[in-house]
């Protein structure tokens, strides 16, 4: 059981799990990965009010078939992530948030490589930081979009979100150009630790 706060200040213990086995009873099997495309992971419903709520929950996910190991914590959590603090056992991977959640199960369902797009993420923020350098530029993968690779991008101009089609023989490039590309700078920043994400680069700039 777990302690969820609702909008009416009503506290109730939930039943949501701190760990799940993708490979078992409640897993993959049972549509977990649909419920995070459908928007309904881990929902519960307020016993008070009878608001459905979608807390962000630390939970851990996990497939011994797919090789995964995954962590995801809250977006309030990113700090803990950033400075070492947020306790991810060793040989796992750690998402923040749903939004990331979310992106990753759509990898996930078109059978693409996370790795693999994050390089076309970095590469397509920096091309879009050319066109503006003081763009709080942002890249997430969307989807397949007909016999393309369809990925949103936001901060080239406000309030705006641009599709960005890739074809997917780009994709296969980058694939096989995957293991050198993550040994050269600044991709071996982003595959260093357990945040594979072109965010952690948000860290280089902060300094």
């Amino acid at each position: 059981m777990r302690k969820v706060t609702c909008r009416c200040e009503t506290s109730f213990d939930a039943d949501l799990p701190e760990e799940i086995d993708l490979d078992g009873e409640g897993g993959a099997s049972d549509g977990v990965l649909d419920e995070i495309l459908n928007g309904d992971f881990l929902a519960v419903t307020c016993p008070n009010c009878g608001s459905l709520l979608k807390p962000e929950l630390r939970v851990r996910l996990f497939s011994k078939k797919k090789g995964l190991d995954i962590v995801v914590l809250p977006e309030l959590e990113r700090g803990t992530l950033y400075s070492g603090t947020a306790g991810i056992p060793a040989g796992s991977e750690a998402i923040v948030g749903y939004v990331e959640l979310y992106e990753r199960a759509r990898i996930l369902a078109d059978s693409l490589d996370p790795d693999a797009i994050e390089i076309l993420k970095l590469w397509m923020i920096e091309k879009a930081e050319e066109q503006s350098p003081d763009g709080d530029i942002s890249v997430s993968y969307a989807g397949k979009k007909g016999d393309k690779l369809a990925f949103h991008l936001s901060g080239l101009k406000e309030g705006e979100i641009a599709v960005l089609p890739i074809d997917p023989a780009t994709y296969e490039k980058i694939l096989a150009d995957k293991a050198k590309r993550m040994r050269e700078p600044p991709f071996d920043r982003v595959f260093k630790g357990p945040y594979r994400s072109v965010r952690i680069l948000e860290l280089d700039d902060s300094d």
